[in-house]
């Protein structure tokens, strides 16, 4: 008989009571054991990877394999034992021969070839049994298994180096980042300075600026006082010219007019007289 396959693409769930609202957190002895049993009814070999997906299909939740290995172990050992032992058949196989057992045939009387038939029917189902109940872990699984508790062991053997290395990093991050927030303050406090003796250098050169309009509204009303002042000497001595211009015009006219009283004098035979002028 072959080997039953170990995975599967769905499962069929009918006549098995699950609460598909419930959320599960855990694997539990329970729900190792529902999940053996649909697989057996699915005809899927138990095995620790079917029933890891197995628990996925049904309950949302894989769990580890280390723990599924162990509630495999112990499903294994009990159903193991009901089949060595005849648990649950003991006494139907007794009740059977009790119930047959009215002493006309013999055992020794029983044809040879159905002794032999029922020997390998006992035996078929005892394979199929223990094919169901097999939770071996075996080739590259148990390589893989072992790489990862070696791995698993030297995380927990490096945990305490690695904890030490964070706790460095985490205060060397903290270190800089107070640096960098007290580099990120002074920097403020240097704009706040700069722009403060900005502000003081733009407030003087304004009142200079102010200090120059004044200034310089009081050299212009100098300089039209100035201006006017130049106007008036202009004035005056225009005006001077002009009164030296008449002065002359008259001079020259009385200086006209003696000639003509000297030359009438002389026509009359009168000694002139010196003017006074």
């Amino acid at each position: 008989m072959g080997k039953l396959p170990t995975t599967f693409d769905t499962l069929d769930l009918t006549g098995f009571e699950i609460d598909q609202t419930k959320q599960y957190v855990s694997i539990t002895r329970e729900m190792v054991d529902l999940a053996c049993a649909v697989l057996q009814k699915n005809r899927v070999g138990v095995v620790t990877r079917s029933v890891q997906a197995a628990l996925k299909h049904i309950f949302g939740i894989g769990g580890s394999a280390d723990t599924i290995c162990q509630l495999l172990r112990d499903w294994r050992s009990e159903n193991m034992a009901s089949l060595k032992q005849g648990k649950g058949e003991k006494d139907l196989i007794s009740a059977i021969l009790e119930s047959t057992d009215d002493g006309l045939l013999d055992p020794t009387d029983i044809p040879e070839d159905y002794l032999t038939a029922s020997q390998q029917m006992a035996i078929a189902t005892y394979r199929l049994a223990y094919q169901n109940a097999d939770t071996s872990v075996s080739g590259d699984r148990m390589k893989q298994l072992a790489v990862d508790n070696q791995l698993m062991r030297q995380q927990l053997t490096d945990f305490p180096r690695l904890e030490l290395e964070l706790n460095f990093y985490k205060a060397e991050c903290e270190r800089q980042r107070e640096e960098l927030r007290e580099a990120y303050m002074n920097l403020n406090k240097q704009k706040l300075a700069e722009a403060e003796e900005f502000r003081n250098q733009i407030d003087s050169l304004h009142q200079e600026r102010n200090d120059l309009d004044a200034k310089l509204s009081v050299s212009e009303q100098r300089l039209s006082e100035m201006a006017a002042l130049e106007q008036k000497v202009k004035d005056l001595e225009q005006s001077l010219v002009n009164a030296q211009s008449e002065i002359q015009t008259k001079s020259q006219r009385l200086s006209e007019l003696e000639t003509q009283r000297q030359s009438t004098a002389k026509k009359n035979g009168k000694v002139p007289v010196a003017s006074s002028i």
